[in-house]
């Protein structure tokens, strides 16, 4: 073996060592951690349990734990192990070579003094044959001795009583009291929470849960359970403290009045306090206005209109109503309209919902949300206005020299206007097929109201004598809903006369003109007798008396008789 093979199996002895060094010190280091947390674990929970600290206290008796054990972690622990995988500072060969002397007597200063040779050689090459002899004889001298048995693992076992005790009195409690354990290393591990201290009776509240709507009352209920009942009972809440209803021996109640923000809560009696509750206030959905958009059918001529806030309509049939909905903290909307219920999606707070409307109804709305199934609802009543019939009236008049030719003088009326007017009749023998006729009337069908008139020839209808013939006027509205409704004057018959009845009336009528004109003849001879009478009576006076006025009167009347009845021959 060659003086470099020599010496370089000497520096790895030496970094053997080096390493057993800090495995050494990294296994003690561990020990002593074991011992620290173990002591510190033991000395906090045992105090903690039996001080009942409050937030405050464990909260700094945690993080004093953690920042201990922290502390321990980086001094005992992070530098041997940073050293014993190679990573950062270690010991030098010179400060190993001072330890290993220091260990073995018969190596004492030669190590150290081989490691100077070696150096003072590489730095004067003059004297490097001499300085190389003295390198070989120490080399030989240390060859023999093992430099890692310098380091004793075996003896760390006597720091091994310092984790020992504490984790033996620990396993102690651990089967004697475990609550002692278990019960502070809860309170310390969930430091920022209340835990009250323990009494010999229970809190239990009754409620399936604590939560309410905004707005709405929240009954409480409490139970006691345990020893030693305290007779009353206080809730702490916002600053204030309230007694409680007592109801029995075991049980109390309490009304928290008017919901609008999440309550806590402690409830108290006898010095003893229970752990904080919380009441959670759910946002109540709300409806807090709506438009509703009237389209009117296009036979009314009517603009769409915008309504606010109107709840209660009153709309012509077929108007297409369309709601917007602004609601807050409602994430759904129950539309009922015509006894069906239609949900409605949120949409930035808003909801839409359009129907074309033909019958009165009612209509309601119930906002919702994740957590409140149900809220107030809103209902509201639509009154529909239908298309009315529309009316028709007619006066007939016969012309003065024709049986044939009638005059029709009308009105009809309707509240939103007209489609048709029409004038119908059947001609033929009753008991046979008829003819129909229809004839378009003349009218201004554009408005409300209007008047007509009709001139009906019957000469050149085509009417033969002995037929039959009825007719009757018919009006029609521009309903753009349900479709035109339609109104008919009485229908009237007219009969055409035969020859034989024509002769007949043709006689009658020449009976009743001889009448007349024989009764005319009579009443103007006993006119014209009074008249002479009354005249020479007259004559010689200058002032009438009473039955002379009256005289006067009753020929006055009987002439005014004879012109009526000559104005009828």
């Amino acid at each position: 073996m060659t003086q470099a093979d020599s010496y370089d199996s000497l520096i790895d002895k030496i970094n053997t060592f080096i390493r057993k060094y800090y495995f050494n010190n990294l296994l003690r280091g561990l020990i002593f951690l074991g011992a620290g947390l173990f002591s510190l674990y033991l000395i906090v929970t045992v105090t903690e349990y039996f001080g009942n600290f409050n937030m405050l206290l464990r909260s700094v008796l945690f993080y004093i734990f953690i920042a201990v054990n922290a502390g321990l972690v980086i001094w005992l622990v992070i530098p041997s192990l940073l050293a014993w995988l190679k990573v950062g500072k270690t010991l030098s060969h010179d400060e190993a070579a001072r330890i290993i002397g220091r260990h073995f007597s018969h190596v004492n200063d030669k190590l150290l003094n081989t490691l100077q040779l070696k150096q003072q050689a590489f730095n004067d090459p003059r004297q490097q044959e001499l300085i190389a002899a003295g390198i070989d004889q120490k080399i030989k001298e240390l060859k023999p001795v093992s430099f890692p048995s310098a380091i004793n693992l075996k003896q760390n076992t006597r720091y091994l009583k310092w984790v020992i005790i504490p984790v033996s009195i620990i396993c102690i409690i651990a089967l004697t009291a475990p609550s002692i354990l278990t019960e502070s290393t809860k309170r310390l591990i969930r430091h920022n929470e209340y835990f009250a201290p323990a009494a010999p009776y229970q809190f239990i509240v009754l409620n399936q849960s604590l939560t309410a709507v905004q707005g709405d009352d929240m009954p409480l209920a409490i139970k006691l359970e345990g020893n030693k009942l305290p007779s009353d009972v206080y809730i702490e809440t916002g600053g204030n403290t309230f007694k409680l209803t007592k109801e029995s021996v075991t049980r109390f109640a309490h009304v928290f009045k008017n919901m609008q923000q999440n309550v806590t809560f402690r409830l108290t009696a006898n010095g003893y306090t229970s752990a904080p509750y919380l009441i959670k206030v759910n946002h109540k959905p709300t409806v807090i206005n709506f438009d509703v958009e009237l389209n009117y059918p296009a036979y009314l001529h009517k603009q769409p209109e915008k309504l606010q806030n109107a709840g209660d309509l009153t709309i012509p049939a077929g108007t297409v109503v369309k709601w917007q909905v602004h609601t807050q903290y409602a994430s759904q909307l129950a539309f009922t309209l015509n006894g069906r219920e239609h949900l409605l999606n949120n949409d930035n707070n808003l909801f839409t919902y359009s129907e074309k409307v033909y019958k009165n109804t009612d209509y309601k709305l119930i906002p919702s949300n994740t957590v409140v199934n149900r809220s107030d609802s809103s209902a509201y009543r639509i009154n529909v206005i239908n298309d009315e019939l529309p009316a028709i009236l007619v006066e007939e008049k016969q012309d003065s020299i024709s049986s044939k030719a009638l005059y029709f003088n009308g009105t009809i009326q309707d509240d939103h206007g007209f489609s048709a007017l029409t004038f119908h009749y059947r001609i033929g023998k009753p008991g046979q097929k008829q003819r129909l006729y229809t004839k378009t009337v003349k009218a201004d069908l554009s408005q409300t109201q209007a008047s007509f008139f009709h001139f009906w020839d019957l000469t050149e209808q085509g009417a033969n004598p002995g037929e039959q013939v009825t007719y009757f006027f018919e009006v029609a509205d521009n309903d753009g809903v349900t479709g035109p409704k339609k109104s008919r004057s009485p229908e009237r018959t007219l009969n055409i006369p035969d020859a034989k009845q024509l002769n007949e009336q043709l006689d009658k009528g020449t009976k009743a003109v001889q009448d007349k004109t024989e009764s005319a003849v009579k009443l103007a001879a006993q006119i014209e007798k009074e008249s002479q009478k009354l005249n020479q009576l007259l004559l010689n006076k200058n002032n009438l008396s009473f039955d002379e006025k009256k005289q006067v009167e009753e020929l006055l009347q009987k002439k005014m008789e004879l012109n009526e009845l000559i104005k009828d021959i």
